[in-house]
């Protein structure tokens, strides 16, 4: 099918389908897929007692599913490429929920962690598709709001994984973290065959297997040693050799990639400087979001005494805040310069942090509520004008290809900010108690200390609780920096009026030849990108 049909096709399908209800199967694989990083947190001790498994053997349930999610969201995107999206959206989702009935009847620990890595590659192949299906589904210009979907499912997922967890696990089991999945997972694929369009045949090029190698090794020991280098120890050889196996054959990759005829992830991609701009800012926020706020979870169970599900509500006004202003911001980086929310986003998160860096053990909600509200506020203003840029910046035909990095991009900066904060946390813990350890203080713990507390020995709960709050205050002031990085990237390289000339250029979907010749949809085998200005 020549280039000019392709967007007659996909025209009629925009103006014959409502694309909001084409994104509902989208959003439900987005927000399993994402739920899944948190839900399980909460269900691990009930699972290490059944199992009789020690921690580091829990600990890789979610690992496995870690490792697998970046390693094969690239890969997927590309894919996506090449085949009918929607039914590969589809299949993922398929996937997802049989390892999801696998995990559920686990009967052994290193089954329960292949059923993790079938769960994962489910997973990958709906969150590297996801944002190139929004963009195949809204034509420039209406893409925004959608986006805003996008976060709004990322921040609830944050918030809402511990309290469906703990609910499930403290009224059903925890098998049911997973069997929930199935009726969502079977109404999202129902819902995909029905609402999603089809999108059409792509170019067929060769998959370049070489390639996809080289990067899963890569991103694979890159991933093993960000999420194990704090166990480990960061000079143990284990997490040198990690770090130099994949810095290693990232280095092939990137060789492969730049002299190969069909690469799975075309370089060219960081010459458009919206792409790569949007593509660091959201790192960095990613990472300083991660690093902070992971935290917040041990100090809402173990210093508040809060249960799981009290936490999740805590944390609530995140998700509630960014579900007014994620499409809001979005819906305005089609009409306006998003230089300007994507600049305000990190003013406001990094205020957020500030404040967050005050807070003292006996804080209230109510105490707590504002600062929450700026933490999502800042989110919110930042994430879905940033993918609205990468995603408009991208060309179609690499939709797929943009899609599984940015994803790619955002999963390794969540588990380097996780890794980082756990640094800094047992960091300053280690200077105030000498010889501490490299352990965050759980719940439990914090409990058994209040029981001897009661009977007296008050000293032990008083300095622990002092440590903890003087280390959580700083890992937020540590974290700032990070969300300012993100804040320069957006002031320095970021070119917001040049997205909105590509937004107007296109307009609605226009099938004229001479439109396919000035390379505004430049055909698929091609190699040519859009214009960057």
């Amino acid at each position: 099918m020549r280039e000019v049909e392709k967007i007659e096709k996909m025209e009629k399908i925009t103006k014959t389908r409502n694309p909001w209800l084409s994104l509902i199967p989208v959003a439900i694989g987005v927000f399993m897929v994402m739920l899944d990083t948190s839900i399980l947190n909460i269900a691990l001790p009930s699972i290490a007692e059944e199992f009789n498994a020690s921690a580091s053997d829990v600990q890789w349930l979610l690992n496995a599913y870690l490792i697998t999610l970046v390693v094969l969201l690239v890969t997927f995107g590309r894919l996506g490429d090449m085949v009918k999206r929607n039914l590969l959206y589809v299949t993922g989702m398929a996937v997802f929920i049989a390892g999801s009935f696998l995990c559920a009847k686990s009967w052994d620990i290193l089954v329960f962690v292949l059923a993790r890595i079938i769960q994962a590659i489910g997973g990958a192949i709906m969150l590297g598709n996801s944002m190139a299906l929004i963009t195949e589904l809204f034509p420039p210009g209406k893409r925004g709001a959608a986006m805003g979907l996008n976060s709004i499912l990322i921040a609830s997922s944050f918030a809402f994984g511990p309290v469906i967890g703990g609910w499930l696990t403290t009224h059903l089991s925890w098998h049911w973290v997973f069997y929930i999945n199935l009726p969502v997972g079977l109404a999202g694929i129902a819902l995909g065959l029905t609402l999603l369009p089809s999108m059409g045949e792509k170019a067929k090029v060769p998959i370049d297997v070489l390639g996809l190698a080289l990067l899963s090794i890569s991103l694979g020991f890159l991933t093993l040693g960000i999420i194990q280098g704090q166990d480990w120890g960061w000079g143990d050889d284990k997490t040198i050799a990690s770090f130099m196996v994949a810095f290693s054959y990232l280095t092939a990759f990137i060789v492969r990639e730049l002299t190969y005829e069909h690469p799975i992830l075309d370089l060219k991609l960081f010459k458009i400087r919206n792409f790569t701009a949007g593509v660091t800012a959201l790192f960095f926020m990613s990472m300083g979001l991660s690093t902070s706020l992971f935290l917040m979870p041990f100090f809402l169970q173990g210093i508040k005494g809060l249960t799981a599900e009290q936490a999740g509500l805590w944390i609530m006004p995140i998700p509630i805040v960014n579900t007014v202003i994620a499409p809001l911001a979005g819906r305005l980086s089609d009409r306006m310069n998003p230089k300007i929310t994507m600049s305000i986003g990190p003013v406001v998160f990094s205020v957020g942090l500030y404040l967050l860096s005050k807070i003292d053990a006996d804080v209230t909600f109510w105490e707590l509520l504002p600062v929450l509200l700026l933490i999502g506020s800042g989110m919110g203003l930042i994430m879905p004008p940033a993918m609205n840029v990468m995603m408009t910046s991208a060309p179609p035909h690499k939709a797929g290809m943009a899609s599984g990095t940015i994803q790619t991009s955002n999963s390794l900066a969540r588990a380097m900010g996780v890794s980082l904060g756990g640094i800094l946390f047992t960091g300053k813990m280690n200077e105030l108690i000498p010889n501490f350890g490299n352990v965050i203080p759980n719940p439990m713990q914090i409990k058994i200390l209040e029981v001897i507390a009661i009977k007296g020995y008050a000293a032990p709960l008083v300095m622990i609780t002092e440590a903890f709050m003087r280390s959580f205050r700083s890992v937020f002031l540590n974290s700032i920096p990070f969300i300012l990085t993100s804040l320069f990237i957006v002031l320095v390289f970021l070119r917001g009026k040049e997205h909105l000339e590509v937004i107007g250029r296109s307009g609605s979907l226009v099938t004229s030849p001479e439109r396919i010749q000035r390379s505004e949809f430049p055909p698929p085998n091609s190699g040519g990108e859009r214009k960057t200005m």
